[in-house]
């Protein structure tokens, strides 16, 4: 090799790049600063900052900071324009003497629009903003990683213009003379509030993307104010969806439509209210508020629209729901890279509007920011599982390495004295982090093992009430192993029930692990678990609270799980049980009649629900987020030739759900299948899917039916709702949402002679059972705590078709429902 032509090369190339460099200094400068509104000091984002007189400039970012390349030797004007701020210009020297930069509001009022030709220009750009959003969405891109750092902010709001009266009361000369104790704490406390915050946590975060929806989060390091884990920062970078392209925006748990969607155009105004410069580029400012006379959960706010991609580079948003608690308002900012427009940063901020601390609002700063965007990754979908956010203990000397080294702004004085402030309450606080772990994941930690706070009690028709307690070890013990026990006592039945579980995971990415369980418990007749580990829906638990029959069963069981594929799972198990009813009944056949039976069986599980994701809090897995559809299927086989079972019988299960967010509100199908052949005791048939004597509306069952008014062998099921949203009237007492039901079922009983016992009367369903109705929802709406409501509405379902009762009254329920929401 030819080593003098190699150190020459370098040489060259070394040469090269301090020539060019000099040439830009010389062709090139930059000027850069930060620019605030007059009226409240906060920085605007998105201000136009260009070379007066050229289509050269940029735009502030969510923080108002702005760099500008300008001509070497250029000391001209510079201009800063934003919408709704009187323009401003400056000279370059100005600027770099003064880099904080004020804008004062303009106060103009805006005459009606009359296009007397043509179309409104901004349809016909927002048209095709509409046309292209799938080509800019990041939620569609085949994948990508960044870095992000996190800040949520807690504070009252110090410029509230409307005290409580308890304020003006203490502020008075009379309480200060009479020095009150309540009122001088009072004063000190409010002070206090001007030097610092309630509470501030920064966390920094890896995340990774690829198709179909894969996407995990692994939360590097957090440091809050007053605690010590990291919960409360978990899903701080959930608040807002990461883009703005669905049709249904999910902005801190609520559904806003989207001014982007396909049927936007009918439901929002547009204007173009000015024409800036993303570098050389033309970009568009587009306002947008709902029309008028639509009642629909709205936003209002800007778009910032790239005139040749028809892409977003900017967004502001703030909701327009009349009668809402809270205010939110979200900001977007987007950079090209890799020549595709993606999210640098992110800001949410929240009002509770009625949520008042000595005299002030809570208010709530979400501000996130994004670095080391790469969207040319090499991963794979064996880098992925089904953790959506992990968040693991680290030191608190290396967390805090970590959150300095990725600080995307510096923290202020208010913000370091909150800080210093929670130190000292640390053990106060510690308390109620700890209480919402434990709601969390429904785990009391105690050392290296945990209160199975899910085993403390139950409630139904056989037992009245339940009390126990059980408790499992914990990672504090072993990572992969876990050992765990239960007992409780039934206050009507008189018995104990007990049990145990043993586990051993072989790998947490794929869910892949080995259970064994022992029981000597209760269980309904008819019900059917797909997977051991999964929690039930709330509509399950609220049906179970009915459940009056049940069998005794002592059962081993050993199960194996693994994820087999992106949000798909597998279980296969084998158990061994002998059950007796706790009710009048006996199975005859000619080869057999007892009212109890051994029964062994092996089954085989299937799951699918479209991006599952869970929250890794240190350990222990919460479900936080999935999508649908939601599928479950599993296969039963019992077999008299093993260890001496008393039954031969095959048994299939099907659960299918879809949920659809519309313009014109939300759909639900579920349907239910099952089909069993061979020997069967009742307790293993399928005994229908009643709820009758509740009073609460459970949507996954029928409302018109006798909780066992059916038996079959062969029953399938179909329960469709269609929820229309709130467009009638809405108030701070009533926001009625009007919803229509249907639910149809079928199913057939080969042999019911073989089913004898005095508390078992049943039918079957050959000829079809049916039932629709009608439902207003949140007809009522009562405080909840400051920051939402409780609404309280009634279902009316009337069963109809050959099932029908002779009297019309007796076929017409009524069912309460109950929704909370913000």
């Amino acid at each position: 090799m030819n080593t003098n032509f190699i150190k020459n090369l370098i040489l060259l190339a070394v040469s090269c790049l301090l020539v060019l460099t000099s040439m830009d200094q010389v062709q090139a400068q930059k000027i850069s600063g930060r620019i605030f509104s007059v009226e409240d000091e906060e920085g605007l984002a998105f201000v136009t900052v260009a070379i007066s007189g050229t289509s050269t400039g940029t735009i502030s970012d969510i923080d108002g900071r702005f760099s500008l390349s300008i001509p070497a030797g250029y000391q001209g004007n510079i201009t800063f324009q934003h919408v709704g701020f009187i323009r401003k210009e400056m000279t370059v020297a100005e600027i770099k003497n003064s880099p904080r930069v004020y804008l004062e509001k303009e106060v103009t009022e805006l005459e009606e629009l009359i296009f007397e030709a043509g179309e409104n220009p901004a349809n016909i750009l927002m048209r095709n903003v509409i046309d292209n959003r799938k080509n800019h969405d990041p939620a569609r891109f085949s994948q990508y990683s960044y870095r992000s750092y996190t800040k949520d902010v807690y504070h009252l709001d110090a410029d509230s213009k409307i005290s409580d009266s308890l304020a003006r009361l203490v502020k008075e000369e009379r309480l200060l003379n009479n020095k009150d104790s309540t009122s001088l704490k009072f004063l000190k406390i409010d002070d206090s509030f001007d030097t610092r915050h309630l509470y501030v946590s920064e966390s920094v975060s890896e995340t990774k993307f690829i198709e179909p929806g894969l996407k995990n989060e692994t939360i590097l390091a957090t440091q809050i104010s007053g605690l010590r884990g990291g919960l409360f920062a978990a899903f701080s970078g959930l608040y807002q969806p990461f883009g703005f392209y669905d049709d249904i925006l999910d902005i801190f748990d609520k559904d806003y439509i989207n001014p982007i969607n396909p049927a936007g155009l009918s439901q929002y105004d547009f204007y173009i209210e000015d024409t800036t410069y993303f570098e050389m580029d033309t970009v568009f400012v587009v306002s947008y508020t709902p029309k008028k006379n639509k009642r629909f959960d709205a936003l209002e706010g800007l778009l910032w629209v790239h005139a040749k991609d028809y892409a977003l580079t900017n967004v502001t948003a703030k909701s327009s729901v009349a009668n809402s608690k809270i205010d939110v308002s979200i900001q977007q900012r987007y950079d090209k890279i890799y020549g595709q427009w993606f999210p640098v940063q992110l800001n949410t901020d929240i009002i509770f509007k009625e949520l008042k601390f000595y005299g002030r609002n809570l208010m709530l700063e979400n501000r996130r920011y994004l670095s080391d965007i790469n969207l040319e990754t090499n991963f794979t979908q064996k880098d992925f599982s089904d953790i959506g956010i992990t968040l693991n203990r680290i030191d608190h000397k290396e967390q805090k390495q970590i959150i300095d080294a990725n600080r995307a702004v510096p923290l202020d004085s208010l913000e370091l004295n909150t800080f210093i402030a929670g130190d000292s309450l640390y053990r106060n606080l510690r308390v109620a982090e700890g209480v919402a772990e434990s709601v969390i994941t429904l785990r009391l930690n105690l050392g290296k093992f945990d209160l199975r706070i899910d085993d403390l009690f139950g409630v139904n028709s056989h037992e009245k009430l339940r009390l126990g307690a059980g408790f499992e070890t914990n990672n504090s013990l072993s990572e992969k192993f876990k050992i765990g026990g239960y007992a409780g006592y039934g206050f009507k039945d008189e018995k104990w029930k007990y049990g145990a579980n043993v586990k051993y995971e072989f790998e947490r990415r794929t869910d892949s692990y080995a259970l064994f369980t022992y029981q000597n418990d209760i269980r309904e007749v008819g019900t059917q678990r797909f997977f051991e580990g999964k929690i039930s829906s709330i509509d399950d638990l609220i049906r179970s609270f009915q459940g009056s029959l049940f069998d005794r069963h002592e059962t081993y069981k050993l199960s194996l799980n693994r994820r087999i594929a992106p949000f798909l799972y597998a279980q296969t198990s084998i158990s061994t049980s002998k059950q007796q009813s706790t009710y009048d009944y006996q199975y005859n056949t000619t080869d057999y009649a007892n009212t109890f039976s051994d029964i062994n069986e092996v089954s085989l599980s299937l799951r699918y629900v479209q991006n599952e994701q869970y929250l890794d809090l240190y350990g222990k897995k919460v479900l936080f987020d999935y999508d649908f559809p939601v599928f479950n299927f599993k296969y039963s086989h019992g077999n008299s030739g093993w260890l001496g079972g008393d039954f031969d019988y095959n048994r299939f299960d099907m659960s299918l759900e879809y949920k659809k967010k519309h313009v014109l509100g939300k759909s639900n199908v579920l349907i239910r299948a099952a089909y069993v052949s061979g020997d069967v005791p009742y307790g293993h048939m399928i005994t229908g899917l009643g709820n009758s004597t509740s009073k609460l509306s459970v949507p996954e069952y029928f409302q018109t039916m006798r909780i066992y008014e059916f038996l079959s062998d062969k029953q399938v099921g179909l329960f469709f709702n269609h929820n229309f949203g709130n467009f009638l009237l809405a108030n701070r007492i009533m926001k009625p949402e009007f919803v229509l039901y249907h639910n149809a079922g079928y199913g057939t009983l080969s042999h019911p002679e073989r089913h004898v016992g005095q508390e078992i009367n049943f039918s079957s369903m050959e000829d079809g059972y049916f039932e629709s109705g009608v439902g207003l929802k949140k007809l009522i709406r009562l405080n909840f705590a400051d920051v939402g409501y409780i609404g309280f509405g009634f279902d009316a379902v009337l069963r109809h078709g050959a099932y029908a009762y002779s009297s019309t009254a007796d076929n017409l329920f009524f069912k309460f429902n109950m929704k909370i929401e913000l």
